[in-house]
Order: C-alpha cells, then sequence, then structure tokens
C-alpha cells in the first residue's frame, strides 16, 4: 500500500503526518508536531519572526529527509493563517522550496474552511451543522450537511491577535463584528457546532476533568450548549497562570492563547445558539486525506471499515463477521439502523481477541475499542461496542472495572450488548469460526422458546459447552432454549 503524507504549517505548529494509505480508515502510521509560533509577530507587526522561520525551516528539512526515508511519493504541503498573511510569506516559501525541496501551497481561507470541514466528515459522516477551526490566527467556519459542504468563510479572529494587552480590550467586539459579517450564519442557529483545534480540545479536556469522564478521548465528545457556555465564559476570564493546575493534561504554550480561545468560543456560542458541542479530533490534515480518496472510498462507512481492516489485522476469520451478523439476525428483528449497524461493527471484531491470554481476552478488546480512533461512532456507541466484545470473551458487566463504562451508555444498551455479546459468544463457539460450521445450525424465535435447529449429521457439535452457552442467551432473552435435529 503506498503512503500518503500531509504537512500542515500552521500558527502555532509545523506538523507531518504519515498514512498507512488512502483508504476510508486509513492507519496513522507517524504523527510529528513541532511547535514553531509563526503567527506570533505576525498579529503584531505582519511579519513572521526570523526566529520562528528558521526553526520551521529546519523542522522541514527534517520532515523532507523523513519522507525521503520512509519511500513517500505522494504528499501535499500546505500552509494557512501566518504564511497566507504575512508580509513575508512570499519570502518562507521561496526558502522552504530551495532549502527543503518542497512544494507549499498557501491555501486561502474559505479553501481551509472547506478542508477542515471534509476533516469532520471525514470522522463524522452524518455531521449536520456549522464547523468551527480555530487556529492561531484565524477561524474558519463551514456548514456541513448531506456528506458535502456548503458556505464557508474565514474570520480573522485568532487567539494569538488578541494577545497583546491593548487589542484584548477590544476583541469581544471585534469577535462579534466578524461574526456578524456573515449572514449565512443566521439561518444555522440551533444545529451543532463541531469545534476543531488544540485550544478548544483542551477546553474538552477541562470540562472532562471537573466532571470525572471516564474516558480521556475528546473526539466526538459533546456538550451541552449551557455548560459549554459557562466553562467558556469562567475560562475566558482567567489568566493564564490561574490555569496552571490543568499542566498535567494541557501543554503551558496552549495554556497562554486558552483565555483567548475561550472567549471565541464564548462568542461564537452565544451567537450562534448551537443544540451543542461537538468535539472533533479531526481537521485540517484529515480533510486533505479525505480530499484525496476516491469518491467510492468516501461513500464507504468509516466505522465498518476500520473494524473490516482490523478483523484483517488481528482476526483469524476476517470474511466472517458479515456471516455472524446474519446468523444472529433472528434474535434482533424490528431493531433501528444505527443498532445495526453496531451489531455488524461488533460481529467483525468478535474475533480480534483470540491472540491475548484467555484471562485476559475480556479486558484487551474492552480497553482497546474505549481506547481505539474508531471513525463514524460516538463514545456510547464506542461503550456498547466494548462492552459486547466483552461478553462475547465471556465478561460480566456490572462488575466493579465496568461500572463507569456503563455510565456512558444508556440503561437499556447494556441488556443490549448482553444479548449481542452472547450471541456471538455461541456463534463463535458452534461455528469453530468456519462458513461450514455457521451453516450446521440456525437460530430461531418461537413463541416463549429460542430454538436452535441442527442437521442430524452436525448434532455433535452441540456439546456441553455450546448447551451452556444456548441457555444463557435463550435466559437473557426470557425465554426457554430446545435444541431441533432436522
Amino acid at each position: 500500500m503506498e503512503k500518503y503524507a500531509v504537512i500542515d504549517i500552521g500558527s502555532n505548529s509545523v506538523r507531518l503526518v504519515v498514512y498507512e494509505s488512502l483508504k476510508r480508515a486509513p492507519y496513522v502510521v507517524f504523527n510529528e508536531k513541532i511547535l514553531c509560533g509563526l503567527g506570533r509577530g505576525v498579529s503584531e507587526n505582519g511579519l513572521m519572526m526570523e526566529k520562528s522561520m528558521d526553526w520551521a525551516i529546519d523542522t522541514l528539512k527534517r520532515f523532507s529527509l523523513l519522507m525521503d526515508k520512509m519511500d513517500i511519493l505522494d504528499h501535499r504541503v500546505v500552509a494557512t493563517s501566518a504564511v497566507r498573511e504575512a508580509k513575508n510569506g512570499p519570502d518562507f516559501v521561496r526558502r522552504v522550496q530551495k532549502e527543503c525541496g518542497l512544494e507549499i501551497s498557501v491555501i486561502s481561507g474559505a479553501e481551509e474552511a472547506k478542508l477542515s470541514a471534509y476533516g469532520v466528515l471525514c470522522a463524522l459522516p452524518r455531521a449536520n451543522g456549522i464547523v468551527g477551526d480555530l487556529g492561531g490566527g484565524s477561524l474558519e467556519l463551514a456548514h456541513v450537511k448531506d456528506g458535502d459542504v456548503h458556505h464557508k468563510t474565514s474570520l480573522p479572529i485568532g487567539p494569538l491577535k488578541f494577545q497583546d494587552v491593548e487589542k484584548a480590550k477590544t476583541a469581544q467586539k471585534e469577535i462579534d463584528q466578524a461574526l456578524g459579517e456573515n449572514s449565512w450564519l443566521d439561518s444555522l442557529k440551533g444545529q451543532n457546532f463541531y469545534a476543531v483545534g488544540g485550544s478548544w480540545r483542551a477546553l474538552a479536556k477541562i470540562h472532562m476533568a471537573e466532571n470525572d469522564y471516564y474516558l480521556n478521548n475528546v473526539h466526538h465528545y459533546t456538550i451541552p450548549l449551557e455548560d459549554a457556555l459557562d466553562l467558556s465564559k469562567r475560562l475566558a476570564g482567567k489568566l493564564p497562570v490561574e490555569l496552571n493546575k490543568y499542566r498535567y493534561c494541557i501543554s503551558s504554550r496552549r495554556l497562554k492563547v486558552l483565555p483567548k480561545s475561550a472567549l471565541i468560543l464564548h462568542r461564537v456560542l452565544k451567537i450562534l445558539k448551537p443544540k451543542r458541542l461537538v468535539i472533533s479530533g479531526y481537521g485540517l490534515r484529515e480533510g486533505m486525506l479525505f480530499e484525496k480518496m476516491s469518491v467510492e472510498e468516501r461513500q464507504q462507512d468509516p466505522l465498518l471499515a476500520a473494524c473490516y481492516d482490523l478483523a484483517a489485522r488481528n482476526g483469524r476469520f476476517s470474511e466472517h463477521g458479515k456471516r455472524l451478523k446474519k446468523w444472529i439476525d433472528p434474535l434482533f428483528e424490528g431493531e433501528d439502523f444505527e443498532k445495526t449497524r453496531l451489531r455488524l461493527a461488533v460481529s467483525f471484531l468478535s474475533d480480534v481477541g483470540w491472540r491475548g491470554h484467555p484471562e485476559y481476552r475480556a479486558d484487551k478488546v474492552l480497553y482497546e475499542i474505549l481506547q481505539s480512533r474508531l471513525l463514524g461512532v460516538t463514545h456510547r456507541g464506542a461503550a456498547f461496542m466494548g462492552l459486547a466484545l466483552y461478553v462475547c470473551y465471556g465478561g460480566y458487566l456490572g462488575e466493579h472495572h465496568t461500572a463507569k463504562i456503563e455510565t456512558l451508555v444508556r440503561p437499556g444498551d447494556i441488556g443490549y450488548a448482553e444479548r449481542v455479546g452472547l450471541a456471538l459468544r455461541l456463534a463463535q463457539r458452534i461455528s469453530g469460526g468456519t462458513k461450514k460450521g455457521l451453516k450446521s445450525a440456525e437460530l430461531e424465535i418461537s413463541g416463549d422458546q429460542l430454538l436452535m435447529h441442527m442437521a442430524e449429521q452436525d448434532q455433535a457439535l452441540a456439546n456441553d459447552v455450546v448447551l451452556e452457552r444456548l441457555a444463557k442467551l435463550a435466559k437473557k432473552f426470557g425465554l426457554k432454549e430446545d435444541v431441533r435435529i432436522n
């Protein structure tokens, strides 16, 4: 598979991300960020500082060499707000070309907004609302709906602009004025707001800490509007030194701009009044990847694509997932689209823990799912998948180490996860992971019974362990079990 690399030259940092391929849910094989602060001087006098440019040049030399060592032929280098707005931006681009051998594309604000929105759609294909990507020097806004990007704009209201004491005094007025000049925002009030950018992810980390949230993955973390307004208002009024208590989870450089980032978010939320704040861990770089994909790749479900790839890497029978889901279908008639989708994802992953020690397989699959970077799934959905797989590998819900995880789902999800997990546990045992094994039996709910029909020549497959698992499954459905020999 041919790797694809992206270099993002931003106002705060320069980053190289290398993706394994252009698949719908590709793996990141390398990710490095260097804080160069190119935008610091631009906000003060319109020029990038020599020290920052030299640092960026050295970083880009390293990145260019790394791509050569990795045999990367396909890549894209983009520069955003700082290089775009700086008077010495063209000189910097020429230096990079001469000293690093890299061709830089200095993208417009509208292009940056589109790519950031593409990044959100890459991870959340059903996103509907406004995407806001806050960099050091600008805020990009775009409207996403039905899998595409519509209105888009770039506003010169990044936190670096308001770090100066005098400029800080007029910050709120400038932010409100910039937002008010885009009339298309008025018709989109009350929809979701998808927040992109490291500063806004830092705000989400603080909200997680204050609420003792179980996961530390900020992607797809949602905050109710009132909570988001309260948090952003509180942090906007703080001095950076007052935020030092969060240094355990947020870098000191990020803390310096956090109050102004919080102020921008607060004004955005006040004016747009979104339904909720949704944090996206994906933005510009993933947007470039998404734009590069074929139409067919884009239209794939990223969750199912990722789960299938995981099964192919770590499972024994990657093609078995669809067959498993179909085999247990009779138990789940009438379920909605999202449950069917998650059940297929769990079916794909039902064999990925086999390499682990039998005593720890349940824990292994549970925490790998919760800590993975799966796309196209909410925290609730990921928790459901993890709990279902935990049961599939012999775990019992309600134990002390699953109690916090169960808080991520709704009460009805827990019983559903148990039923899916027990059904797959039975299917894996009776089939031995083979297509022929699954064909030896069929499930049916008839009245108050859960029936397992078997061919006469295959009835020896239904040993004591299989019968015990059938009984547990039937009990979870409130049914009696029976085996019928055809």
